[in-house]
Order: structure tokens, then C-alpha cells, then sequence
């Protein structure tokens, strides 16, 4: 296996031999006549296919040739072509995906999956089937719509089946675990070039790994889920506020509170951020409880009496959750294609007070003095455990069951000249809160992580060796390796 491990870590993007022309030539004549294949620098054909914006635009890959299959034999063809002719490549649903280990990608192929939308809901079957590149908010809208719902992530425009395959965490992952979780079988097309249908009885080694670790593996154009009842009839309470950085210490002490014992209705997410406007640091707090309002209060209470600003409590309907939550910030600057973001992240498993306050305090120094790192901040969200031990560790690939909050250092600049600054501002975060992460070495979520951790971080040791083993199998040529990679040996 060793020739083929190298020829992966060697790719080369868009082979020698082959123009980029002569591949589009080649692929509209393999495909069906409703694929698309333009080449990028044609600007006219590129924007008249409609194909999918990236969202991050720091340290992004690059494409010569972008492909819109129609059909799973398509995307199929499209493997077994670059496989044949050792071309790089790299399917992308919502466009999302944002670690740096992508600009490693330049001059390749662009599976845009943009084709793969439908969204099957059987509401006595307690079943939806989803095509590849389904956005969460067309997922939330469908399944609000039969009264019925899932784990969804903060961010109404990301690929759904992409975050599951990274496990997927949200507000109500404290009542259903990671997305991933909820996953009974996939369609995909593998680095073999097969196209398989796994589930726990087909390719079930493949069905371990696609639940956390799946993007290493193959495309996957069509997943099936198991779907929920709604929670309190669809309904739940919003509570926004902002705390003045004074009282910083007391409300990570409050999170701490709740650390081993939050409700599993209930989901915890704090900002902590600059506003010059409001005297320098602050924390933005965001609390979604699935359940009646007056619940909801009287579990938050303690936060209440510190009598934050800006208060804003309300019932929504579950499926606007993403959109209203952090008073619309998410939805407007997490979904806008084009932005300079530069991602830090780790996972604690302890909510250290002394820490995260000197953490806060460097914040306040550092920014206030720093114009150009004014829009990093801190994001800290906190979910029960409940839906996460429902399952055992044993059945996924999915590694952290046992986080207590996953923290994000979400690092944005103006320009590509601020890159190098943000990005060592964000680096330092991180290091200075590993130190009270309650764990040695360093633990990161895949669909957080900035792209400069090993892939022990990633993935945990426990599991790493195990799917390094399956990339032999599925993935033994090394096409899926360029997101957050598992590395064959």
C-alpha cells in the first residue's frame, strides 16, 4: 500500500497530461446531458451554472474545471475519471466548509453537488431522506412543516449532510446527540469508485466511519435519517442578553453551575466580544430552551439577576431558531459568502472560572488596543450530555461524547492583509485555554478546527488508527484527503 500512500500525499493537481479543457470535453461527453461542466476561468459559463459560492475565502482552494452532476451514476463517472487519471478533487455541498487544510487544493475539480436537493419526510416511519447538498434550513422548513425534527446546527446555510458527516452539533444535540447519530444509511460513492449503500447491515465498517469521519471516505449523495416528534410542539424559548464585561466572572461561574447537570432542553451559547460602543468586552449570551417559556426562565434565572442589557426573551418557532438567535448575527455573518475568517477551536471538558476570566481580560487588553483583531471573539456553546450518551462510543466515529462546551475562536479580517495578525491572535486563544481544558493535549470538533491540528486531535487516539486502517479499503488511492484529513499509513 505504501506506493499508493504516497502518490496521495504527492497529488498533483490536474495531472499534465490533460488540459482543462480536455477534461471538460471528456466529461460532457461521460456524463448526462443535465450534468454541468464549465471551466472556472470562463466566467460567463461558471456564473449562468449557478453553482454554489464559497464561504470563506481565506487560504481557499482553487478549481480549473467545476462539475454539477445530476444523478449518483454521474458523480460516480466523475470518480472513477479522476481516479483513472490521478486528478484531484473535491465535492462541496453548502460551501461551507472553512478549514485551511483546503488550500492545500489548487487547480482542481469541483464536484458542486448542487443538484442533490430533495427532501423525502415519512412522518409514520419517523424517516427523511435527503439529497446531498440539502441546506439545514431547507431540512428545518420540511421537517417543521410535518411536525418533526432533528439536531440542526447554529447556521441555517450549511450543507446538512456534510455536518453529519462530521458528526453535526446544535442547540438540541443536549435531546438527539451529533446529527450523525440520527443517521441510518448513506448512498455514496467511494475512492474505490463503487457506488454502495451502507447502513448498519451493509458495509457496516464504512457506516462507523461515515458517522463522524465520513468526508475521508467517499461522496455521499443521498442519506437517510431517523427524525423526532417535535419538542413542545415545535416551540421554543429565546433568551438574548448582554453581560458588561465586569461581570464576567460570575457568568462563566453560572455556566460552571450547570456543567454535569444542564437539562437536556436546554442549550447554552455565550460570545465574548469587543463592542467599543458598550466600554470594551463583553459576553453576548444566547439560551434556547425546548420547552414552555416560564420553564425556561426559572432555569436561567441566576443569569437574569445579574441584570444583563439588551434582554430580549421570546417563543419561537423552532425552525427560526437559527435565524433570530444572537439577534440575527449568526444568520447574517455566518451565512455571507466571501468573508476572510481564520477558525481556532478546541474542546473542554471543564469550565475553569480563573482561566477563562484571564483569557476574557487579554481579550479586553489585547483588542482595545488592536483595531485590527476587533472582530475576533470568543464562542462558547454548552449542551447537555444526555443526547450525546445515548449512543455508545463504539458506535461512530463521532469521538467526543464527553465535551462539556466547544469553543470556537472565530477570527475575522477586513482584508487578506490582516490574515497573519488574526491568525496569531487566534492561535495564542487557543493555547491559552487549553490550559484549562481539563485534558493534556489538545481535542477539536472536525467542522471547527482551523487545519493545523494532527489528526489525533481530530479524531481521537482511540478511533484514529482504526480509520486510517478503513482509508486502505474505501479510499485507497487518497482522493479525500484534503478536508481535515484522516491520513492512510
Amino acid at each position: 500500500m505504501l506506493p499508493l500512500t504516497i502518490s496521495a500525499f504527492l497529488r498533483i493537481p490536474l495531472v499534465c497530461a490533460l488540459t482543462a479543457e480536455h477534461i471538460v470535453s471528456d466529461l460532457q461527453v461521460e456524463l448526462s446531458s443535465a450534468s454541468e461542466v464549465v471551466l472556472t476561468s470562463n466566467n460567463a459559463a461558471y456564473a449562468a451554472g449557478n453553482f454554489t459560492p464559497r464561504y470563506n475565502i481565506a487560504a481557499p482552494p482553487s478549481f480549473s474545471v467545476t462539475v454539477k452532476p445530476s444523478f449518483a451514476v454521474d458523480v460516480q463517472k466523475v470518480v472513477r475519471y479522476v481516479r483513472m487519471h490521478n486528478i484531484s478533487f473535491l465535492a462541496t455541498g453548502g460551501g461551507h466548509g472553512y478549514s485551511t487544510s483546503l488550500g492545500r487544493l489548487q487547480g482542481a475539480i469541483n464536484i458542486d453537488l448542487g443538484a442533490f436537493k430533495t427532501i423525502k419526510i415519512d412522518v409514520a416511519a419517523e424517516t427523511m431522506t435527503v439529497g446531498g447538498a440539502v441546506r439545514s434550513d431547507q431540512v428545518a422548513r420540511a421537517l417543521q412543516a410535518a411536525g418533526m425534527e432533528i439536531t440542526l446546527g447554529q447556521c441555517g446555510c450549511i450543507g446538512f449532510p456534510g455536518a453529519t458527516l462530521g458528526g453535526g452539533i446544535g442547540p438540541y444535540s443536549g435531546l438527539h446527540g451529533p446529527m450523525s447519530d440520527s443517521l441510518r444509511s448513506v448512498e455514496i460513492v467511494t475512492g474505490n469508485g463503487e457506488l454502495l449503500n451502507v447502513s448498519s447491515t451493509q458495509h457496516p465498517d464504512l457506516f462507523y466511519a461515515l458517522k463522524g469521519a465520513g468526508f475521508n471516505y467517499g461522496v455521499a449523495t443521498s442519506l437517510v435519517y431517523k427524525i423526532f416528534p417535535a419538542t413542545n410542539g415545535g416551540q421554543a424559548m429565546l433568551a438574548q442578553m448582554i453581560f458588561p464585561g465586569a461581570v464576567n466572572e460570575s457568568v462563566w461561574g453560572l455556566a460552571r453551575s450547570f456543567a454535569g447537570s444542564q437539562p437536556k432542553e436546554l442549550a447554552i451559547s455565550l460570545d465574548a466580544r469587543y463592542f467599543a460602543t458598550m466600554g470594551g468586552m463583553v459576553i453576548i449570551a444566547n439560551f434556547i430552551y425546548a420547552g414552555p417559556q416560564a420553564t425556561g426562565l426559572r432555569l436561567i434565572q441566576s443569569f437574569l439577576d445579574l441584570q444583563p442589557a439588551n434582554l430580549d426573551i421570546s417563543t419561537v418557532a423552532w425552525v427560526d431558531i437559527p435565524s433570530k438567535a444572537f439577534y440575527g448575527g449568526i444568520a447574517s455573518g455566518g451565512c455571507s459568502p466571501g468573508a476572510y475568517y481564520v477558525p481556532y477551536t478546541l474542546n473542554v471538558y471543564q469550565v475553569d472560572v480563573p482561566n477563562l476570566v484571564s483569557v476574557f481580560n487579554h481579550l479586553n487588553s489585547t483588542l482595545g488596543a488592536n483595531a485590527t483583531l476587533q472582530g475576533a471573539s470568543i464562542a462558547w456553546v454548552q449542551y447537555s450530555q444526555y443526547g450525546f450518551q445515548l449512543q455508545n462510543d463504539n458506535s461512530s466515529a463521532w469521538p467526543y461524547r464527553d465535551v462539556v462546551a466547544f469553543v470556537q475562536i472565530d477570527g475575522v479580517a477586513s482584508d487578506a492583509s490582516q490574515l497573519s495578525a488574526v491568525g496569531k491572535f487566534g492561535r495564542k486563544m487557543r493555547d491559552m485555554l487549553q490550559e484549562g481544558s481539563g485534558r493534556d493535549h489538545l481535542h477539536v470538533y472536525v467542522h471547527f478546527a482551523h487545519g493545523d491540528e494532527s489528526p489525533t486531535a481530530v479524531y481521537s487516539a482511540a478511533k484514529v488508527a482504526g480509520l486510517q486502517r478503513l482509508k486502505h479499503v474505501y479510499d485507497p488511492s487518497g482522493l479525500f484527503s484534503w478536508y481535515n484529513p484522516v491520513r492512510a499509513t
